[in-house]
């Protein structure tokens, strides 16, 4: 299943999606999006209904407590939300969080935000909470993919690696993406922080970051009237599936 996990920079605040948004979703030609960072609104019903007459029939929404950001997830294959429960630390961790089983699909997938607490003790605490929660289900066929707040390839001898474990939750593998960055900065600098966290029985492929969509700016300077400040990870993902020898990998872009 190609899919599309993206930031849409949107803090707390029901902001404007733009009108082409939905022919950029259908131009990366995902199956499923997990949007991260998204406010959901009664204003944003016109946007649900075009990403269905766009095919994608089946959506759903994170729970919130109060006013956070959410994760929107829609697809062209029938789901229902699973039975893994968000970590409880605050709203923000509850709200950021989405599992997805599908009908059709024997994998499973949480759309996922990391918080991004100022505070040393409350990121350990909530990486603590969330580890448990991906531990209990490390024997599923399962992958965690958005922002996670942070770079597991930041350490040179990591940096050039295929996947690392992940370090807070054993049997979990975290692959490469191909690009140089997934978050711009207001200094310019890039950071790579979104990224796809899978079990052994989940095979992941083609991990991208796309920036572009034809000459459509995703993400990138302001000039250029970027979508977000972040770029969308794109990737495939089955079970057991068998990879080719030599995978060509979608050009960024096309």
């Amino acid at each position: 299943m190609l899919t599309l996990a993206w930031n849409l920079a949107h803090q707390v605040k029901v902001r404007p999606i733009p009108d082409d948004f939905v022919e950029v979703i259908l131009a990366t030609e995902a199956e499923t999006v997990l949007f991260n960072e998204y406010v959901d609104d009664p204003s944003r019903e016109p946007f649900k209904e075009a990403m269905r007459e766009a095919g994608f029939l089946h959506l759903a929404v994170s729970e919130t407590p109060a006013r956070h950001n959410q994760i929107l997830a829609a697809s062209k294959h029938a789901f229902q939300v699973g039975d893994l429960r968000p970590p409880q630390f605050d709203g923000s961790a509850i709200s950021n969080f989405l599992h997805l089983k599908f009908a059709d699909f024997p994998f499973e997938m949480v759309g996922l935000r990391a918080p991004a607490y100022k505070k040393a003790a409350d990121r350990k605490a909530y990486w603590a909470e969330l580890g448990q929660i991906m531990e209990s289900a490390s024997d599923r066929a399962i992958l965690f993919a958005g922002d996670i707040n942070f770079d597991p390839f930041v350490k040179a001898k990591q940096a050039g690696a295929p996947q690392v474990p992940f370090p807070f939750a054993s049997g979990y593998q975290v692959p490469n993406p191909k690009g140089d960055w997934s978050y711009l900065a207001h200094s310019g600098k890039g950071y790579k922080i979104d990224h796809i966290i899978h079990t052994p029985r989940v095979v992941v492929t083609d991990v991208e970051y796309l920036t572009h969509i034809g000459v459509r700016t995703l993400a990138g300077e302001k000039s250029k009237s970027p979508i977000s400040d972040h770029a969308a990870l794109r990737f495939e993902a089955c079970e057991f599936c068998i990879e080719p020898a030599n995978p060509i990998s979608r050009m960024q872009g096309s």
